[in-house]
Formats: structure tokens, sequence, C-alpha cells
């Protein structure tokens, strides 16, 4: 007995010993993964500024030729309202709200080029809107959609005509999803 306790008590201070470098290992690792994921995050954020800048510059230039901050795109497709609003969520888009002059404008030049009208929603709550003489007319009952022609002017219509798929992007501003286009008196 007299040997064991000298012996348990090597063998326990040698087992102390040997854990102390190994948590200092241990720390040193983990401070150096802490470093280099600290070094990674500054160079990921240091891209996804460069991309922010690069996608402003782009989109500045775009928004200089059109006069509009909003992107107004068509596949050429035509259905009626519904089949529209769904192309244009797939694409990550809405159907047509133009708020100003300049988007109008913009929505007018995509409709000229295809010499097509196009449902928009009107939302005269902002203020802007670009009714063609007579308009809104729904006298019957029957148009609870607007269009709007080649020459930027809004008619009411009917959702089941058929016209030009056209969607509204917008990067800077976002948008509700709007699922109907109603005339909102």
């Amino acid at each position: 007995m007299h040997l064991l306790l000298p012996f348990s008590v090597l063998l326990l201070g040698a087992t102390l010993s040997s854990s102390h470098p190994t948590q200092t290992v241990q720390k040193t690792d983990i401070n150096e993964e802490l470093r280099v994921l600290k070094e990674e995050l500054s160079d990921i954020k240091e891209y996804i500024k460069k991309v922010e800048n690069d996608f402003l510059t782009v989109h500045k230039a775009r928004s200089f030729s059109s006069g509009s901050e909003t992107l107004y795109v068509t596949n050429e497709k035509q259905g009626d309202v519904r089949t529209i609003s769904g192309i244009c969520t797939q694409a990550g888009g809405y159907i047509p709200n133009p708020e100003t002059e300049a988007e109008n404008k913009a929505l007018q030049n995509v409709l000229k080029r295809h010499n097509k009208s196009a449902f928009i929603i009107s939302d005269n709550s902002v203020g802007y809107t670009n009714w063609a003489p007579g308009q809104p007319n729904n006298a019957d009952g029957t148009k609870m959609c607007v269009e709007a022609d080649k020459d930027g002017k809004w008619h009411v219509t009917s959702c089941n005509q058929q016209l030009l798929a056209v969607c509204e992007f917008s990067f800077v501003k976002s948008r509700e999803d709007k699922g109907q286009v109603l005339i909102k008196a």
C-alpha cells in the first residue's frame, strides 16, 4: 500500500501536467479558427459592398436612360389578368402600377415597341393617373380591370381581355403583392 500511494500521486501529477498543454493547444486552435472566420466574414462583407455598388451603378444608368426607377419587361405572351398576374409573380414581379409620369412613360415605351396594351393597377391614392378622355367608364359594370394603351392612356377593360404580359420589377422600392386589378375610385 505504501507503494500504491506514491504511484497514484505520480500518476495524478502526470495526468494534470499533460492536460494543460492540450487545453493550451485547443485554445490556440480555437483562437486561430476564430481569427480565420473573422477574416472570411470581413472579405464577404467587402464583396457584398462591391456587388451592391456595381448593382446600383447599373440601376442608376438604366434609370437615367428611362427616367424611371421601375423596370417594365414583357415575355411577349398574352393572357387575361389572372394569367398575367401568375406570370409576373412567378418571375418575381408584379402587374405594372405606374405611380409617376416617368413610370407611365417607361411602360408606354414597352407597349409602343410591341404595339399592344397591357393590364395595370390603377392606384388613385398616389395622386398620379393618366386616364384617356371619358375614362374611367364602367357604366355597364362589367369592366373591373384597367389597361394602358400604346400611347400610355388608361382605359377600363374586362379582366378576361387578352393583353400583352408586362411585368414590373422595382429594385429600389418594394411593393405589396397585388393580386387584383380593380378600379379604385
